[in-house]
């Protein structure tokens, strides 16, 4: 196999450098939610499925550009946008299953433990 010449692996390793940073999470802008947080984005929850233990609150953070609303068996947010956040604490074991009632197919997941 042919070594490409040395006066080019300066500008290949430019170009990688450049380029890298560009090959993130294609989120939709919501990026990772912290513990016990979901982020609500346009159309979709993240993450769709959470994990917490019995007392534990979770806290949904909307960040998307649309409203959206967060409803569950014993839990129902009002109508929110950009910037607001609903909590509910779950003081049950369980899988709770949620929706946004505004957009068909946005679903999630609590599962208590």
């Amino acid at each position: 196999m042919r070594r490409p010449p040395r006066r080019l692996v300066p500008f290949a390793i430019a170009a990688l450098a450049f380029l890298l940073p560009a090959c993130g999470s294609s989120g939709g802008g919501g990026g990772d939610a912290a513990p016990g947080h979901v982020n609500v984005i346009d159309n979709a929850f993240q993450p769709k499925t959470i994990d917490v233990a019995v007392g534990d609150t979770v806290t949904w953070d909307f960040k998307g550009g649309a409203q959206h609303n967060v409803q569950g068996d014993g839990f129902k947010s009002k109508t929110m946008g950009k910037g607001s956040t609903f909590t509910h604490t779950f003081n049950s074991a369980g899988s709770y299953d949620y929706v946004c009632t505004l957009h068909t197919g946005m679903k999630g997941t609590v599962v208590v433990n």
